[in-house]
């Protein structure tokens, strides 16, 4: 088995990593702390190797390990781990492939570059207003070093705790400090400029996969400076830096280049997950483990306006339910070079009753790039039997949100007249209302009498559960989300 050392810490190292290891190749992969461990998965053919090393440890491990392959997929400034990687495989006598983003330069008159962070320091010096700093935690000091210029910085980190010991070393507070993985989408980025009133955008230029292009483009959008600090290695040869050792840009390149050197074969298709989840009543202590487990790992979560804006993540959102919006975004976004992973979309309730859920997997089941999974919720039914203490095992289901009422109205009267316990699913007030006329005008003839377990708000601060005659649940005035048994006397 064919055995490659991948040198990691970038979203291409973990794309690079997980690909070979599906694959069945035995991959290393290095990375310099704790963070770098967490957003991999070890798994039978990939193992994490957590810290720092220079070119004497990296000898060791090469010799040791014995590996057929080293790949270099650290950022594009860590120029001296990169160097180190070079050396230690030339000296060990070990093929190397350098993967490096492709940088593409543009213009603007708000657009300044400059050679390294302590020019970038002097051009900051010459503006006004607040920095939105994204070139991470390493370079800090020399940012931080004066006063007038730290107390206009809002720096925007990993949320790892070597990040956050920098910021604090450096006197940041922590009304300015960000701590979020990227890469970010533009909106992303104006949503940012605008919550902190930002003035100057400061970045790296680390390429496309790295966020520099959806940071210059939502700095020039709201029309403010942006300063990129170059990347001394563009437009350097191959030779110039690697020796003989060979360079690329794109993920398909590279595993062309891991084919003919290894005389293997490998397949970069990877489907997509879309986990179809109902999140339960709306008050997000009542999703599941697993649900909360899935949307945590997400990189885009889909749900109604009021879904999305509930759940706390960093992954991007969007205020969409229909497979109509849904599905051409997934589509553009395997075109990108960063494709979403993992994407959730959210259904209240559980995701087997009388949910969109069921719809959208149907749709989504022809489609090859992706693999669908439903996580269940707790629904209405389920949660107000729990309140009230009535089973629903024998009950009547029948739904009137979104029905016509030509098409729930004969299964509600043939349930009435039949005796039997009736649950309902309502769009609010007014469906309470009319099933609640419909009892009262029955109950006028019968010997055996309904009444109506009402649940209000379910889950929510102002939920609320009563047993009503149906003429009381006829005086309800307040608007919201409703449901209800319906039982004898």
């Amino acid at each position: 088995m064919k055995k490659i050392l991948v040198f990691g810490g970038t979203s291409e190292g973990r794309k690079i990593s997980e690909t070979l290891s599906r694959n069945n190749l035995k991959v290393h992969v290095s990375v310099a702390t704790d963070y770098g461990r967490q957003v991999l998965k070890e798994n039978a053919f990939l193992k994490i190797l957590e810290g720092r090393m220079d070119s004497s440890a990296m000898k060791e491990l090469f010799r040791k390990e014995n590996y057929d392959l080293v790949i270099d997929a650290t950022h594009p400034f860590a120029k001296e781990v990169s160097e180190n990687i070079k050396n230690s495989s030339s000296e060990t006598n070990l093929p190397l492939i350098r993967f490096e983003r492709e940088i593409k330069n543009l213009e603007s008159k708000d657009l300044v570059y400059t050679e390294n962070a302590i020019q970038c320091v002097d051009a900051l010096l010459n503006t006004t207003g607040k920095i939105l700093l994204t070139t991470g935690s390493k370079d800090l000091k020399v940012f931080c070093e004066k006063p007038e210029l730290r107390e206009r910085i809002i720096a925007r980190v990993l949320p790892a705790m070597e990040s956050l010991k920098l910021c604090y070393e450096n006197n940041l507070e922590g009304k300015q400090i960000i701590a979020m993985q990227g890469p970010f989408s533009e909106n992303m980025n104006i949503n940012q400029i605008e919550e902190y009133g930002i003035s100057v955008l400061v970045t790296k230029e680390s390429g496309k996969a790295g966020g520099t292009d959806s940071k210059i483009s939502a700095s020039l959008k709201k029309g403010i400076k942006c300063i990129v600090i170059k990347n001394s290695s563009v437009g350097k040869t191959t030779d110039e830096f690697y020796g003989n050792y060979t360079k690329c840009s794109s993920l398909d390149e590279l595993y062309t280049l891991i084919e003919n050197k290894l005389n293997i074969k490998i397949s970069d298709s990877k489907k997509m997950v879309v986990n179809l989840i109902g999140i339960g009543m709306g008050n997000m202590k009542t999703m599941t483990v697993e649900a909360a487990e899935k949307i945590k790992n997400a990189d885009c979560i889909f749900g109604s306006e009021r879904m999305v804006q509930d759940i706390k993540s960093t992954a991007r959102k969007y205020p969409y339910y229909l497979s109509k919006d849904i599905i051409p975004i997934l589509q553009e976004s395997l075109k990108s070079s960063n494709p979403y992973e993992n994407a959730c979309i959210l259904f209240s309730g559980d995701s087997g009753f009388f949910s969109g859920a069921s719809k959208l997997q149907k749709e989504l089941k022809d489609m090859e790039w992706i693999n669908t999974n439903i996580i269940p919720g707790i629904s209405s039914m389920s949660y107000l039997s729990a309140k009230t203490g009535i089973p629903y095992q024998d009950a009547e289901i029948i739904s009137l949100h979104g029905i016509e009422k030509n098409i729930w109205l004969p299964k509600f009267e043939a349930a009435l007249s039949n005796t039997k316990k009736i649950f309902i699913l309502t769009s609010g007030l007014k469906d309470l209302h009319e099933a609640a006329k419909l009892i009262l005008d029955y109950n006028k003839n019968a010997v055996v009498k309904y009444k109506m377990a009402v649940g209000f708000m379910l889950s929510y601060e102002n939920e609320s559960t009563e047993i009503l005659e149906p003429e009381k649940v006829l005086s309800l005035k307040e608007e919201g989300l409703y449901s209800a048994f319906i039982i004898t006397e």
